[in-house]
């Protein structure tokens, strides 16, 4: 997920104004005693820290805010994340009870059985469980890796194949509906708020040509031809933790978990695993999206879900890769018409750097369409 502009208002403190972060923690009912609580690094939305156990025999604990400016319905999101964790624990308790610990995230309720707690400034507290000796990744440069994740994505789609998506609610409302997103672009064109509309005519004109394509997996959802399911929402490859002989162990970072198409996952995967570019690149011609990437992320995620999906889900899979970047694309240029309102930025032409390096992997995500749905072909 990217860095939201309420992420300004939402700075981390080294103590919150009226308890500190040790009182927050006495809050939950952890095991043991907790000794020390250090700032942990990771994730871009919510302040994380590790509350370390003094008691030997006793585990681990993520103490987490919740940034309550991006997700807006805290009550909601960790509803949703207590049906889905229970779900994949009474999966996983079967399959592999020997490493439940490491393989499922846990929410601990508060000493009152919440499963968070709210402080007297306003803040979201939840407790999760700490998975010890965990590797995590910031890119999939190296094709094992891409597989690896991709089949944990999978994996956590098919787990939830059973469940009934419309049990769980939208934390991010139309967080990946592109008519939407569009709908914005169209308004922030119109207004032309910070007068930069005649410095982008080529990639409005490119949105407009392009389109078409990319409606292609909602207008198919519209229609019924695919089903919602249970989605992740936010696949990038630091959203799972691998064990030190580089094999999954757990997805994490559920705040996005809600309804949608299994191209949400499938598709902003390809745009964080196979972008050859930084997403904010300035060279465009680092900017491609690698075929071997590509063929083991598409290997790695059908392996998990080959038996779930439905016809017309696989034969539009290649659509969802050109999607993504398309349609963060289109959010980067309507922060920049807007006068960059919601994302944070280095320098003033930020958001439109990141507008073209994003519409180049999907162009040239579009190049490669014949070759990339050969490759699907051939997994199925």
């Amino acid at each position: 997920m990217q860095v939201f502009m309420a992420l300004l208002h939402f700075a981390s403190p080294r103590w919150i104004k009226h308890m500190k972060v040790e009182e927050i923690a006495r809050e939950f009912a952890t095991e043991g005693s907790i000794g020390e609580v250090k700032s942990h690094k990771g994730g871009h939305i919510n302040d994380s820290y590790h509350l370390v156990n003094q008691t030997g025999d006793k585990p681990d604990y993520l103490l987490q805010r919740v940034n309550h400016y991006v997700f807006k319905d805290v009550d909601l999101l960790m509803r949703n994340m207590s049906i889905v964790t229970e779900y994949i624990e009474d999966i996983v308790g079967k399959e592999d009870p020997e490493n439940l610990s490491r393989k499922v995230l846990r929410i601990i309720p508060t000493v009152h059985g919440k499963s968070y707690f709210k402080d007297p400034d306003g803040n979201f507290w939840r407790v999760l469980n700490f998975i010890e000796d965990h590797v995590v990744f910031e890119r999939a440069t190296d094709p094992r890796i891409a597989y690896e994740g991709a089949r944990m994505f999978g994996n956590f789609t098919s787990m939830l194949s059973g469940m009934d998506a419309t049990k769980l609610g939208y934390t991010i409302p139309d967080f990946h509906n592109l008519k939407w997103r569009l709908s914005n672009l169209k308004e922030s064109i119109k207004e032309d708020a910070a007068g930069r509309v005649k410095l982008v005519r080529d990639e409005i004109r490119y949105v407009e040509s392009s389109t078409k394509l990319m409606s292609t997996i909602q207008d198919l959802g519209e229609k019924g031809a695919i089903p919602l399911r249970v989605t992740h929402n936010d696949t990038k490859i630091n959203n799972v933790l691998f064990d030190k002989d580089l094999k999954g162990l757990c997805v994490i970072d559920l705040d996005t978990v809600m309804p949608g198409f299994v191209h949400s996952d499938m598709g902003d995967g390809v745009r964080t695993f196979t972008n050859t570019g930084e997403e904010d690149d300035e060279n465009l011609d680092n900017v491609t999206m690698d075929l071997e990437l590509f063929r083991s992320f598409a290997t790695g995620f059908l392996d998990s879900t080959r038996k779930i999906l439905n016809p017309t889900e696989i034969e539009t899979l290649v659509h969802a890769g050109l999607l993504f970047p398309f349609m963060q694309g289109v959010r980067f240029l309507t922060d920049y018409l807007a006068g960059d309102v919601y994302y944070k930025i280095k320098h003033k032409e930020h958001n439109l750097v990141r507008t073209r390096a994003q519409f180049k992997l999907a162009q040239d995500g579009e190049s490669k369409m014949v070759v990339m749905q050969e490759i699907i072909k051939g997994l199925v």
